[in-house]
């Protein structure tokens, strides 16, 4: 059985994301994909196993010892 390829395209349009969004998280090493020629191709499977992978929202973690609120000095 052979997996279906996707371009980036098809892929952005999976994953309900940009086509630069597809690009940056290859350069980052998010997602995998094949070259074919001036293409990135990936398969479904791939595409799948990025949708279930937690993602991070970015920020700074915050420290159970930082306090939630800060309290007026007078």
């Amino acid at each position: 059985m052979e997996e279906q390829l996707m371009t980036s395209g098809e892929a952005a349009a999976y994953l309900e994301v940009s086509r630069q969004q597809i690009h940056r998280l290859v350069k980052a090493g998010k997602l995998k994909a094949q070259r074919a020629g001036d293409f990135l191709l990936f398969t479904r499977a791939e595409l799948d196993d990025y949708k279930v992978t937690p993602k991070s929202r970015g920020g700074r973690p915050k420290s159970a010892a930082e306090p939630l609120t800060r309290a007026r000095s007078a």
